[in-house]
């Protein structure tokens, strides 16, 4: 055996990234290229201010409630802006490196966190300006799919009509579709690629690319997204 066969022959496999940690590594690596003071698509934040997010949301659970508990809120601006003083660059670098052991959330990453990562990554790029969709793979778009799926009725529970979801970018000839909404004849249903679903379903609407249709007019304006 040459040196060259025994230095492959040692060399272990490359364990493949789940999509979860997919678009964890790259957000971080878009938070870094365009810096603290970048816009994104949600109001009034920076890239600063959405590294600072998701570092809570994974590191500081205890200030994480305070997104949903009223009483708990000025403890996430103190932790927040604690955060925030650090250097940016550390801020993704602990953001990139996945919430901690102690965290359940670490061996749920596939779940819990492949819509926050993938959401938050468009909300990077769309809000510079990158508006068109990405190219994603396979394995993606049915892991965002599956997504949308678990999600859609929970986040449409107070819509007062019927709403359709069709995929437009199933690997089979028919469609793939998810129900939600009220159980009445009026009816809207949203058209796009699971990715696209995804964003609209936690209202990114001016950025999602998404064809609506209803079953009469005004019927989309009944759609309520609660969202998580």
């Amino acid at each position: 055996m040459t040196s060259e066969q025994n230095s492959h022959w040692q060399q272990p496999a490359r364990k493949q990234l789940t999509s979860a940690q997919a678009e964890r590594a790259a957000l971080a690596s878009l938070l870094l290229s365009v810096g603290p003071d970048a816009p994104t698509l949600c109001e009034g934040w920076t890239t600063r201010d959405l590294a600072v997010h998701l570092v809570v949301r994974e590191y500081r659970p205890d200030a994480a409630a305070g997104m949903f508990i009223k009483g708990l809120r000025k403890h996430l601006g103190d932790v927040s802006r604690d955060i925030e003083s650090s250097d940016y660059a550390s801020i993704v670098e602990d953001y990139r490196q996945g919430p901690p052991k102690w965290n359940p959330m670490r061996y749920m990453d596939s779940f819990v966190n492949l819509a926050e990562n993938f959401i938050h990554h468009e909300d990077v790029r769309r809000g510079g300006g990158q508006g068109v969709p990405r190219d994603l793979n396979r394995t993606l778009r049915d892991d965002l799919w599956r997504v949308v799926s678990q999600i859609a009725r929970v986040f449409l529970r107070n819509a007062k009509v019927h709403v359709v979801l069709e995929r437009t970018d199933a690997a089979s000839s028919e469609p793939d579709i998810q129900h939600a909404g009220a159980h009445t004849a009026e009816e809207v249903r949203v058209r796009g690629d699971a990715g696209e679903l995804l964003l609209w379903l936690y209202g990114r609407d001016s950025a999602a690319h998404v064809e609506i249709t209803e079953s009469q007019p005004g019927a989309r304006e009944k759609i309520h997204r609660r969202i998580l």
